[in-house]
């Protein structure tokens, strides 16, 4: 089977993709690659931003430029109005003070038109918004234009775009109003062409507009707007409108099929805004070329490195195939050292020298090996067989000894199990000590307990005695209370009789002083009075009578009452006395309890000592035996030990004999 595999090995060839060659070419590939890469990258960064920067400055500059036009057409118009309505010929004419004639005032406006020459026109509005002079044209009424109502409140303003009523024409108009004695009385106004910024606009940017104040473009320097040539463009959602700020440069999607950076400033005066645009591509078209050249640079420097890389790969893997040529052959049992390649004077020469050393050595190595292997395979195979011999006397001395360990442990197991059961009959005569220790108290307890109950049925058999003779006097004295109520009652009955016989005497004398009239009225009260004493003494004798007869009915109950007492107290006695001799026997039979708990107790004790002698005997025989058993045991495991380390020796003998062979059967490959 390794002839085999080395077979194999001898004859595998490396993939391209695995091949070092491939990876030195692609390493340093990507070394010069990588770098060129990070150039353009950086080169391209670099010059957009260089290009940016400058297109900002450029647009930046050219908006301020053309803001700085737009103020001076600004200046210009306002200038001129401001003048003619400060002029006194203007105001009186307005106020209509001096009879001032509108020829002088339109030829006042002609020159001043004339100094412009823009072919625009000026007028002078009243108050009304009515137009009552101007160069050229019929007046009109202009009330309801915002630069008029704004002007009237006494500024000057600049409208934003608006459409001329008499021709179509996008314009701006400048107004300001004319003042007398504080008080705006009409406008001087001036409309301006919006095509003269745009070709202003035309001439000094290719790309550039104004916006008014709401977002309109009122002018573009690359075409003109309305007139039907271009349709008015709103801009009121840019970013120069919204952003809030008086200039700015940002980066827009134009909606027209390419991007473009603008910059815009906001004059001050009309809020109007100047802005500058340029397209992206053109912004970036030098950067984009900067960029080009460096990557047609960097891919002929990628040829020419391709090209040293091949070189060098060839001079590296040349002395590599050859080494790798030499220990093919090894592989497949032959020595055949490097060639021309260990001649280099670099370190693959090197490389080289040191493996034809190591095949010339191994060439001396498989020799010795095939001699010594001879050998161990003779000695191995006499090791074996003493191994084999030597396991089996093991084995049967270790069979004998376990016999004996087998013994001596049940022989440990039986003491150890009579020990145990020893054990049990003194824990039961502990018990037993214990309880008739507990017994002995208990009846000791008992003797006192019913000595005391003797002596208190006794003491009380005594008092019972006493109570019956205490219940008889009461009885005595119920009886004699009895006759007492009795005597009472019959004296009460002699005061009722009393009573009533002087009630009727009291009758009688009442009958008798009404006989005698007036001289026996006093007689009569005192009659009346006495008849009332004698009721009194009834009533009061009556009463007596009731209380009496209670008392008396009471004093019955209380001699049954006694006499139940009595009989009960005479029942208890008999009770108590049989109690009396009841205990009394007891106390004989708990004095004999006491005597046989003593004697159980004593035997008890005779027991303890007894089993602490049988305990203590059969610990050291179980001591003994279990000795004996660990003893047996720890021989017949050292005994298997034994035979486990001999059968290895031998298995192991066999494995080096089985080597010995399989290594005589491996060097045959050698061919040396």
């Amino acid at each position: 089977m390794a002839k085999n595999e080395n077979a194999r090995g001898s004859t595998e060839r490396v993939s391209f993709k695995d091949s070092i060659k491939t990876k030195l070419i692609c390493i340093m590939i990507l070394a010069a690659a990588i770098p060129l890469l990070i150039a353009v990258i950086v080169s391209y960064k670099t010059s957009t931003d260089k290009a940016l920067a400058d297109a900002q400055d450029s647009l930046e500059w050219e908006a301020w430029y053309l803001e700085q036009s737009f103020v001076t057409v600004l200046d210009t118009n306002m200038n001129m109005i401001r003048s003619i309505a400060g002029s006194p010929t203007v105001v009186n004419f307005v106020a209509k003070e001096g009879d001032i004639p509108l020829d002088a005032i339109i030829n006042t406006l002609s020159e001043c038109d004339t100094i412009l020459n823009d072919g625009d026109t000026t007028a002078i509005t009243d108050a009304t918004g009515m137009q009552i002079a101007r160069t050229s044209g019929d007046c009109i009424d202009v009330s309801d234009r915002e630069y008029f109502q704004k002007a009237m409140e006494g500024t000057v303003y600049v409208s934003n775009v608006q459409i001329s009523k008499k021709n179509g024409r996008r314009m701006l108009t400048f107004a300001a109003p004319i003042m007398f004695d504080g008080k705006a009385i009409g406008i001087v106004h001036r409309n301006y062409d919006l095509n003269n910024f745009h070709e202003l606009l035309a001439n000094e940017a290719e790309d550039a507009f104004l916006v008014d104040r709401e977002g309109l473009v009122a002018a573009h320097s690359q075409y003109k707007i309305g007139e039907g040539e271009h349709e008015e463009e709103s801009r009121a959602q840019s970013e120069f409108m919204v952003s809030g700020k008086d200039e700015g440069f940002y980066f827009v999607d134009t909606g027209k099929g390419y991007d473009a950076y603008v910059a815009y400033v906001k004059e001050p005066q009309s809020q109007f805004r100047v802005c500058a645009a340029s397209n992206e591509k053109k912004v970036l078209a030098s950067a984009r070329k900067s960029a080009t050249i460096t990557i047609i640079v960097g891919l002929v420097l990628l040829v020419i490195v391709i090209i040293v890389s091949f070189v060098m790969a060839n001079s590296f893997t040349k002395p590599i195939l050859a080494v790798g040529k030499s220990l093919s052959a090894l592989a497949d049992g032959r020595f055949e050292k490097v060639g021309k390649e260990a001649d280099r004077k670099d370190e693959f020469g090197q490389i080289s020298r040191n493996t034809n050393s190591v095949i010339h050595t191994l060439d001396e190595i498989v020799s010795h090996i095939k001699e010594s292997a001879a050998n161990v395979g003779s000695s191995s195979e006499e090791l074996s067989d003493m191994a084999n011999q030597i396991s089996q006397t093991a084995e049967d001395v270790s069979n004998a000894v376990q016999e004996i360990a087998s013994g001596a442990t049940q022989q440990a197991d039986e003491i150890q199990s009579a020990s145990e059961n020893v054990g049990l009959i003194g824990d039961a005569v502990g018990d037993v000590q214990t309880s008739t220790g507990n017994l002995s108290g208990l009846a000791g307890k008992m003797k006192e307990a019913s000595e005391v109950s003797s002596k208190s049925l006794t003491s009380l058999q005594d008092s019972s005695a006493e109570m019956t003779a205490k219940i008889d006097d009461i009885a005595r004295t119920i009886q004699a209370t009895q006759e007492a109520v009795d005597n009472i009652s019959e004296k009460v009955e002699g005061i009722t009789s009393i009573a009533t016989q002087t009630n009727l005497l009291s009758l009688n004398a009442s009958i008798e002083a009404a006989r005698a009239g007036e001289a026996g009225k006093g007689f009569a009260v005192v009659a009346e009075e006495i008849g009332k004493l004698a009721d009194d003494s009834k009533q009061m004798a009556d009463d007596i009578m009731k209380e009496m007869g209670t008392l008396l009915e009471q004093s019955k109950a209380a001699v049954a009452a006694a006499e139940d007492v009595k009989q009960g107290n005479n029942e208890q006695q008999i009770a108590i006395g049989e109690t009396l001799d009841a205990v009394n026997g007891m106390l004989e039979d708990i004095g004999s309890t006491v005597g046989g708990v003593q004697l159980i107790s004593q035997g008890a004790d005779t027991c303890e000592s007894s089993k602490n002698a049988v305990v203590d005997t059969m610990s050291a025989l179980s001591a003994i035996s279990e000795e004996n058993a660990a003893s047996s045991e720890e021989t017949g495991a050292s005994m298997q030990e034994l035979s486990a380390t001999v059968t290895t020796l031998a298995g192991s003998a066999d494995s080096l004999k089985a080597i010995a062979e399989q290594l005589n059967e491996e060097m045959k490959f050698f061919k040396s």
